[in-house]
């Protein structure tokens, strides 16, 4: 999501036309941001300003992950395709909605509940997704004692993936468990040189899973594979096992990252201020914001 409209902005607008612009920027979710973010993309999935791969790329160092990535690269995403829900899985993704609905690909004025919209975590494994909507797809891996840190440029977060042979939760948000997380609890391991396995469990259930708003409950697991093909490509899946709201496991996403060497993360966040200045301002009044259209 690019940054929240400010209130010098705000001050600006004064058609519905000029509100459906800044919806467009500010969601990231739409069609046309998707469009925009393929044209900023070189051959070879390359942004603007990051150094091309030499031809053919060395090859993949043993046991390494370290340093920034860019992605996912739009034309090799892989979402879904998503299973039968079950009864409460359905319901669940009734009530959720998003910016843009399932199979939509125009603009629409009307109420989202999109937890992200009023800055709450985006979480995980949405965050593996979102960076391509926004167009600044950066994550940085790095390798300390027993964990691996994962860190995201949107909204500055970062996930420890631990190593040291603990065990996952086998529940969460009940007596004597812990507490769910917007970004759970993970373990990793290598599998051979350079297969890195994230399994996930204890994710906060008021978190999407896209930005269709697929649900999922505390029960979710989630298996990240990162096979790093070559020193600058990394071939990235995950695959979501929630029975309690799918009828079976499935494939979330499948994306490709590029390596981006010596380059820092951006500041990319969404300001709670902000957010709340445009929801009075702008979505609220238009219809857009949580409680639908104006009464007349």
């Amino acid at each position: 999501m690019r940054k929240l409209v400010t209130q010098r902005v705000v001050g600006s607008l004064t058609s519905l036309g000029a509100l459906l612009a800044v919806v467009a920027l500010s969601s990231g979710v739409t069609a046309q941001a998707r469009q925009r973010q393929g044209q900023n993309l070189a051959p070879g999935y390359v942004a603007p300003g990051v150094p091309a791969m030499p031809d053919p790329p060395g090859p993949a160092p043993k046991h390494d992950l370290n340093g920034s990535w860019m992605g996912p690269a739009p034309q090799k995403l892989v979402l879904g395709p998503f299973p039968a829900m079950t009864p409460a899985g359905e319901a669940k993704f009734k009530f959720n909605k998003p910016v843009t609905h399932v199979g939509d690909s125009e603009n629409h004025v009307e109420a989202t509940n999109d937890p992200y919209i009023i800055c709450d975590p985006l979480g995980f494994p949405r965050d593996l997704r979102n960076p391509t909507l926004n167009g600044r797809g950066e994550i940085h891996f790095a390798m300390l004692q027993n964990r691996m840190l994962v860190l995201f440029a949107l909204q500055r977060v970062w996930r420890d993936v631990w190593m040291d042979g603990r065990q996952l939760p086998e529940k969460v948000d009940a007596a004597g468990a812990p507490d769910s997380r917007f970004y759970g609890y993970s373990v990793g391991h290598w599998e051979g040189d350079n297969v890195f396995v994230i399994d996930t469990t204890g994710l906060d259930p008021r978190t999407w899973l896209d930005e269709l708003g697929h649900p999922h409950t505390t029960a979710a697991k989630i298996e990240e594979r990162y096979t790093r093909v070559d020193q600058y490509n990394l071939e990235v899946t995950a695959t979501v096992d929630d029975p309690k709201f799918y009828t079976k496991p499935f494939q979330l996403i499948k994306a490709h990252y590029y390596w981006m060497k010596n380059q820092d993360l951006d500041e990319i966040l969404c300001v709670p201020s902000e957010a709340i200045d445009y929801q009075n301002k702008l979505a609220n009044p238009s219809g857009w914001g949580p409680g639908g259209a104006p009464a007349k």
